[in-house]
């Protein structure tokens, strides 16, 4: 058996504004489709008001 790497990573459409909430479920929703474990920690990187640019995932799979 091989271990695969995954990474995934959203960006906001707009930074200014930051991510939808509905962005934030589809992330969620492919990560766990692409088998990262839900324990997994993520990356976030945020604006100055704290709104979220992007998310990043990775795991092994």
């Amino acid at each position: 058996m091989t271990d695969h790497s995954i990474s995934l990573e959203h960006t906001a459409e707009d930074k200014k504004t930051g991510m939808t909430l509905g962005a934030l479920w589809v992330f969620a929703q492919e990560a766990l489709n692409h088998g990262i474990d839900p324990r997994e920690p993520i990356k976030v990187t945020t604006g100055w008001r704290m709104q979220i640019q992007k998310l990043e995932a990775g795991g092994r799979q």
